[in-house]
């Protein structure tokens, strides 16, 4: 009976590290968004809510991992996508090459000789006219989406696909707080453009009035302004209201306001998407399955609201064996 009062009111052992572990998750949040958080009377209290909601939607996204790819030289001949994400071996070797975290992984021997790990690049699509089959006949100039993937980064190697798992959750947490403080620094710049765009308009006026004066705009911004007091007036009255906003939402309430919201609502900020691609070898997009079209799978992250950014995920697998193997054939390219 006292065990289970205990419980309610939050008093016993593991309801206090509960506690202990959100505070800290808040204060990691707070470090890397915006210290000044501290300053609000119950930060703490008011962002709880919120980060057990994020956290519990976190945990959720590394369960949905596709099955590894592996990294290989000999890959390149038994799987086709490794043809897709990269250009050769060469380009393989130096994806590896380049990430840190994989140097260090495999200089410990006591890591074992197999890494699993986290692939990130960007996609993109572009539009071209080509040559296509279609009814048993050649067509020409055929309007066609060509995928390509490029900026590829290794990241978080692990010894086991659950330690890469665990390592995701993690990381998950890490990219949110990115996103939030991206958000905060787009709020910024943009308080800054209408502050700029606000004070050319106040001089703009004062000239307009005062016929005998004459004043060279000097700043930086090149934007064209209003040549009468009522186009003047028009354009003050249009980004006051925004003005106004974004200095709200960068005062102490704002930015509280701002970090809560985000925490109460991650999936609108920070989501993993399925993709399902249908490629041929040249990296054209089929419309369906095909004995020219390889099926890729991967999901895609897609980071923040606003201009939002997007990677492509792929969990890969590479062994001590296969770098070797690519350093011995490309190494000296």
């Amino acid at each position: 009976m006292l065990g289970r009062l205990l419980q309610r009111w939050g008093l016993d052992a593991e309801s206090r590290q509960q506690q202990r572990e959100l505070t800290q998750a808040i204060e990691c949040l707070v470090n890397g968004t915006d210290k000044r958080l501290r300053l609000a009377p119950g930060y703490l209290e008011a962002l709880a809510p919120g980060m057990r909601v994020t956290q519990a939607y976190l945990s959720e996204l590394p369960n949905r991992m596709p099955e590894p790819l592996e990294l290989s030289l000999r890959g390149f001949a038994r799987d086709p996508r490794l043809g897709l994400l990269f250009s050769g071996p060469a380009s393989l070797l130096s994806c590896l090459r380049q990430s840190e975290p994989l140097r260090n992984f495999f200089l410990s021997a006591s890591q074992g000789d197999e890494a699993w790990a986290l692939l990130s690049m960007a996609r993109s699509e572009t539009g071209r006219l080509g040559v296509a089959m279609e009814g048993g006949e050649v067509r020409r100039e055929v309007p066609q989406q060509v995928v390509s993937f490029d900026g590829h980064r290794l990241a978080m190697p692990c010894a086991s696909r659950e330690l890469l798992r665990e390592s995701s959750a993690r990381r998950s947490e890490e990219m949110l707080t990115t996103v939030i403080a991206r958000r905060l620094s787009l709020l910024e710049q943009l308080r800054q453009t209408l502050d700029n765009e606000m004070s050319r308009l106040q001089l703009r006026m004062s000239v307009l009035r005062c016929e005998a004066g004459t004043v060279v705009d000097g700043s930086s911004d090149g934007s064209p302004l209003p040549d009468t007091c009522e186009g003047v007036q028009r354009r003050m009255d249009e980004i006051e209201p925004q003005l106004r906003e974004a200095r709200g939402a960068l005062s102490l309430e704002g930015l509280l306001e701002t970090v809560r919201h985000v925490l109460e609502h991650p999936a609108d900020y920070f989501r993993l998407e399925w993709r399902t691609l249908y490629l041929n070898r040249m990296g054209v997009k089929q419309d369906a399955p095909g004995e020219d079209a390889t099926e890729l799978e991967f999901e895609e992250l897609v980071l923040g609201q606003a201009q939002p950014l997007r990677r492509a995920l792929m969990p890969v697998r590479v062994t001590r064996q296969a770098l070797a193997e690519l350093e011995r054939e490309f190494g000296s390219d």
